[in-house]
């Protein structure tokens, strides 16, 4: 039914009971059993964003049956049977932000892919979206040198690109739900060129931390003077470690005493303390996500 009207509507569109290979000049929709790409230049914005409502993307379709394998299993809804294996698996996703070609994409990919270990897999999930997936044993990259691998992509193909490193997991059926936790956690708008679970999970935690009480009243003291928020930021990344924190502010270490000892005063919690640091980190973190919300 809506394929008829679609049809009277756009005379360029192509329709088939098949996967149609995707273009950068059109826009795809699926409506069981059809697929249908539609010229972008057929479309206003709101007609493209229209349709993208009514109609979901087509999932992809792969050759390689352990591609498939992996699609099936991070992505679908169905029990999967899962070969029983002592490797855990870290899946490593990334966040294309440049437009570009097929051919020089393929050529980063094939970069990228590289400085993995050999039995990695690159899946390309959509024409921005992909993991890569890599069993523990055979894992060649900390944080930091993904850091370098991708500022040195993005400096022979000027692709700009973030990541988001995954924990280690056992490969069973609670590697979907993991998956799907950790996909939630990264931020494609985020600055930093490589996210992890450790530095994004705060994040989420000081979300549904928003009904607290306590965090509501320490961030009405974030507002009231600005300095509090780089000063526990510096701290928290210090580790708690005054003469760091002291040099990393430009600032004398009696000053940064003073101001932990004021805001003992203010408030009863210590930032001397780790519980009582992380508590106020914590809070931060929420009060900088209303803001960001609201710009």
């Amino acid at each position: 039914m809506h394929i008829k009207i679609l049809k009277n509507r756009y005379p360029n569109i192509v329709v088939s009971k098949n996967p149609i290979k995707a273009s950068s000049n059109t826009i795809s929709f699926y409506e069981e059993p059809h697929y249908f790409t539609i010229p972008k230049n057929d479309l206003s914005e709101q007609e493209a964003t229209l349709l993208h409502t009514l109609f979901p993307e087509p999932l992809p379709t792969f050759t390689k049956e352990s591609t498939q394998f992996w699609f099936d299993l991070l992505f679908g809804q169905e029990e999967m049977a899962i070969p029983n294996e002592k490797d855990t698996y870290r899946i490593t996703q990334f966040h294309i932000k440049t437009t570009t070609t097929k051919s020089m994409l393929q050529e980063w990919q094939k970069a990228l892919l590289s400085f993995f270990s050999p039995d990695a897999e690159l899946i390309m999930f959509s024409a921005n979206y992909g993991v890569i997936i890599e069993k523990s044993t055979g894992s060649l990259l900390g944080e930091e040198e993904l850091v370098a691998v991708a500022g040195t992509l993005e400096s022979d193909f000027y692709i700009q690109s973030t990541f988001f490193m995954g924990l280690f997991h056992p490969l069973n059926a609670k590697l979907r739900g993991l998956f799907a936790e950790e996909r939630t956690i990264f931020n494609y708008n985020n600055r930093e060129i490589v996210q992890t679970v450790a530095s994004e999970s705060l994040k989420v935690i000081a979300l549904r931390m928003k009904e607290s009480l306590i965090t509501s009243e320490l961030n009405n003291l974030f507002h009231q003077d600005d300095t509090w928020i780089p000063l526990i930021h510096t701290l928290f990344k210090n580790q708690g470690n005054i003469s760091l924190t002291a040099k990393e502010l430009f600032m004398h270490r009696n000053t940064i005493q003073y101001r932990l000892d004021k805001f003992h005063e203010q408030t009863n919690l210590s930032l001397r303390k780790m519980d009582g640091l992380l508590l106020a980190y914590l809070a931060t973190l929420q009060s900088h996500t209303k803001n960001t919300n609201h710009q």
